[in-house]
């Protein structure tokens, strides 16, 4: 498209209207407003020429033209240098691709593409490319080493999900990985920013209360175990995380303001928690589940080794046992962790189960299917209904 058509197609609605259409777009007054827009965000008319040219190859192939259009004069318009940013599409031509194809893929991604357009930048640089689990945590735990401000620190949390995220986005949308590799990096990522709050949980804590010590001197060590979709490095973009917190024995920190260990990691695990969920103008980190911990929403937030071993010996349940089928120690110390689990596997792996513990499954897996007939989604929900995710997951976990 040359200038001249350009001018004409931003005077003239109408004389846009079919042009506008041929790239797939329904909604032609709005695609008009947003070219509009695009002109007047100290774009000159030749870059913006060259984006149309861009535009007619990109628009048709996208699933949602008419948004993937509106999110990229939102990006404009959130852009620093809205100028600097047409010469990088008149330069690199893929860039805009790139970009278009994000914004049809996804509008969670889209929004925090237009909330950071920065992280564009970002994006080009790494393209994608999968990151070892130990450079996020060190990098997340460096960051936020750098404050005791709680709000900061939450600030450093969401913006690490967010930038990290999208690069994942890219290598999955883009550069097409396989979907072990992207769903380990968000798991990865998951396990980074749970390891960072727990850093500065424990840092802003020993501050006034001191570092909680057994009573034979020795450090008392805390853990962050993962169940669901992280405990099994599954995670998708926009799950829950299932955790369950393990600390070790009796005893108080050595701090001017000593307490007792227990109300210590009481305090360590809601300051974990908080930092996680609570919502900011960047969002939350992740939304947090403790309900899968030893009786649930009535049980303490944090369990010591020999207590939570105790519990499942008497009281545990078969769905407990499924669900420790996937658990992972993901931040903290993972010696802790780790040998929790091995002592909890006889547990897990029994030789048999009874006929009780069988009757159980299936009617946990009936009141499932139950559920979705009286909420009218039996035929419709891929994760409840019958042969979908959670029928097949209880059947591998059982077996």
């Amino acid at each position: 498209m040359d200038i001249s058509q350009l001018v004409s197609v931003l005077d003239n609605p109408l004389e846009a209207s079919e042009w506008l259409h041929s790239l797939g777009l329904e909604d032609l007054d709005r695609a008009h407003a947003n070219l509009v827009s695009m002109a007047q965000s100290r774009m000159t008319l030749d870059l913006l020429a060259v984006i149309c040219t861009q535009l007619e190859e990109t628009l048709p192939r996208s699933s949602d033209p008419d948004r993937s259009l509106n999110d990229l004069e939102r990006f404009f318009l959130a852009s620093r240098n809205p100028l600097a940013l047409g010469s990088l599409f008149e330069r690199d031509p893929d860039s805009l691709s790139v970009l278009m194809q994000i914004f049809s893929a996804s509008q969670y991604l889209a929004d925090w593409l237009i909330r950071d357009p920065e992280a564009f930048d970002l994006l080009r640089i790494t393209e994608g490319q999968p990151i070892s689990r130990q450079a996020l945590v060190d990098d997340i735990c460096s960051d936020v080493a750098a404050t005791d401000d709680e709000r900061v620190i939450m600030m450093i949390l969401r913006r690490y999900k967010h930038r990290e995220t999208l690069r994942i986005a890219y290598g999955d949308i883009v550069r097409g990985q396989n979907v072990q590799v992207v769903a380990k990096q968000i798991s990865f990522l998951a396990d980074a920013i749970i390891q960072g709050a727990v850093h500065a949980a424990q840092r802003i804590l020993s501050q006034t209360r001191g570092v909680p010590r057994l009573r034979n001197g020795e450090r008392s060590r805390f853990a962050v175990l993962a169940l669901g979709k992280l405990g099994g490095t599954e995670l998708n973009y926009s799950s829950d995380i299932d955790l369950i917190f393990l600390c070790e024995g009796e005893g108080k920190t050595d701090g001017e303001r000593s307490i007792s260990n227990s109300e210590y990691f009481d305090r360590l695990a809601r300051l974990v928690v908080k930092l996680l969920t609570e919502p900011t103008e960047l969002g939350v980190a992740y939304r947090v589940d403790l309900r899968l911990r030893p009786q649930g929403a009535q049980g303490q937030p944090v369990r010591t080794l020999e207590s939570a071993l105790r519990y499942y010996d008497i009281s545990g349940r078969t769905w407990e046992r499924q669900a420790y089928v996937k658990a992972r120690t993901v931040a903290g110390d993972h010696e802790l962790g780790d040998q929790f689990l091995s002592q909890l596997e006889p547990w897990v792996y029994r030789r048999y189960l009874s006929c009780d513990e069988i009757a159980g499954i299936k009617s946990l897996k009936r009141r499932i299917q139950q559920r979705n007939r009286v909420e009218g989604e039996y035929q419709s929900n891929i994760k409840t209904e019958h042969g979908g995710n959670r029928d097949n997951e209880l059947v591998i976990q059982f077996l």
